[in-house]
C-alpha cells in the first residue's frame, strides 16, 4: 500500500477509537495488484470495497447500492468489487462515518443529521418546514447550497460526498393516536434524530424527543419505552414498524437529506479512469434510486393501508408557527455566521420554488 494512503487514512484518527489500529491493516487489505510483482500486463489492480448502510435489504437504499455494485463490475470488467454491509452491520451511522474517516469503510450511505456532529454547518438543511414538496427539497441540494457543504464536508473529515438520494421528509408515527394538529403531538415520546436542531424543533411542538439507535427502535415500541418516531413511509414499513404503530401522519416537520459518501484518500487513489467510472456510476445509481424510492413509496402506503394504519394528512399551516422563527434563531446563535448561512438558504428555496434557476 502506497505510504500516502496510510498518511491520510490516518490524519482522521481520533483519541480513544477503537478501530483506529485495524482500520489501516483493513485498508491494506482492499486494493492491491491482482496478480503479485511480476509486472505482467494480467497484474491489473483490483479493489475490494465495502459499503456499509443501516437500512433492509429490501430498502431503496440497498437497491442503490446493488445498482452502483453492478455497474462498477460490470464497466471495470470484474475489478471493483463492492461488498455491501446493511442494516447496520457495520454500525450506525455514527460509527460507519467513523470507520469512513479511517479507511475501514470505503463507502456509506449516511443522513446529513448525522454529520451535523463533524460538521455543524449542516444543521441549516434540518430547519423544520424549510422545503414545500420533496422534489424542491432535492433540487435544492444539487444546487450551488448542497455544493458549497460538500466542499465544506470534504474539507473538514476527508469524506467525499458523490451526491443526494431522495428521501424526502421525516412523517410522525406512533402507537396512540392520529396527530391532526400541533396539540395532538404534546406528551407524545418519540424516537428523534440525536441532532440539536430536530432535538429543539419537536420539543417546541410539545414532543418528548427520545434519541435512540434507529435498531432500537421496533423493540422499544413494542415495550412501551416510546410511542413512536418519525420516518419516511419507505423506513417506516421497510423496518415493520406498522406492525406495532398504528397511526402514521404526513407532518412534513424535516426534510431529510441522504448523502451517498466515499473516503477521500480510497477514491483519490484511484486512476483517474476508476474515479471517473465511480461518479457516473454513483449518478446512474442515485438516479435509479429516485425512481425507485418514488414507486416504493407508493406500494409503502398501500401496504400500511392493508395493515390498518390510519393515517393522516393534517394541515400544516398551524405547525410552523410553533416552530418559526424560534428555532432558526437558536440554530443562527449556535452557529458561526449563522444569520448569514440561514438567508442564503432561504434565500435558495425561494429561488428555486419559483423555477429561477
Amino acid at each position: 500500500m502506497p505510504d500516502g494512503l496510510v498518511t491520510a487514512s490516518a490524519a482522521w484518527l481520533r483519541p480513544g477509537f477503537t478501530l483506529a489500529v485495524v482500520a489501516v491493516f483493513l485498508h491494506a487489505g482492499c486494493r492491491g495488484p491482482g496478480g503479485g510483482d511480476s509486472g505482467s500486463i494480467d497484474d491489473a489492480p483490483t479493489w475490494e470495497v465495502r459499503f456499509s448502510h443501516v437500512l433492509s435489504t429490501n430498502s431503496e437504499f440497498h437497491l442503490m447500492a446493488e445498482r452502483f455494485r453492478d455497474l462498477m463490475l460490470e464497466r471495470t470488467d470484474g475489478r471493483f468489487r463492492v461488498v455491501i454491509y446493511p442494516s447496520g452491520q457495520l454500525g450506525g451511522e455514527r460509527v460507519a462515518f467513523e470507520q469512513i474517516q479511517v479507511g475501514a469503510v470505503h463507502m456509506a450511505i449516511t443522513g446529513t443529521p448525522v454529520l451535523s456532529g463533524w460538521v455543524p454547518e449542516t444543521q441549516i438543511f434540518d430547519l423544520p418546514f424549510l422545503f414545500e414538496t420533496r422534489d424542491h427539497g432535492l433540487s435544492v441540494m444539487n444546487g450551488p447550497v448542497g455544493d458549497w457543504w460538500r466542499d465544506l464536508l470534504l474539507e473538514r473529515t476527508g469524506v467525499r460526498s458523490l451526491g443526494f438520494l431522495d428521501y424526502g421528509f421525516r412523517h410522525v408515527y406512533n402507537a396512540r393516536r392520529s396527530v391532526e394538529t400541533p396539540g395532538d403531538l404534546a406528551g407524545l415520546k418519540l424516537r428523534v434524530l440525536q441532532n440539536a436542531t430536530y432535538l429543539a424543533a419537536y420539543s417546541a411542538l410539545g414532543v418528548q424527543a427520545t434519541p435512540m439507535n434507529y435498531g432500537e427502535v421496533y423493540s422499544a415500541l413494542q415495550q412501551g419505552v416510546i410511542d413512536g418516531g418519525e420516518a419516511n413511509a419507505i423506513g417506516f414499513v421497510s423496518s415493520r414498524l406498522h406492525e406495532v404503530a398504528k397511526f402514521y401522519s404526513f407532518t412534513s416537520i424535516t426534510y431529510n437529506p441522504i448523502t451517498l459518501l466515499v473516503n477521500e484518500a480510497f477514491y483519490r487513489e484511484l486512476p483517474a479512469d476508476i474515479r471517473a467510472t465511480v461518479d457516473r456510476s454513483a449518478a446512474e445509481a442515485l438516479a435509479y434510486q429516485s425512481d425507485v424510492a418514488r414507486r416504493m413509496e407508493a406500494d409503502a402506503i398501500e401496504e400500511m393501508r392493508a395493515a390498518g394504519v390510519e393515517m393522516s394528512r393534517p394541515d400544516l399551516a398551524p405547525f410552523a408557527p410553533a416552530v418559526r422563527p424560534r428555532i432558526r434563531d437558536e440554530l443562527a446563535d449556535r452557529l458561526p455566521d449563522g444569520e448569514a448561512l440561514i438567508a442564503r438558504l432561504v434565500s435558495e428555496t425561494e429561488r428555486t420554488v419559483f423555477g429561477s434557476r
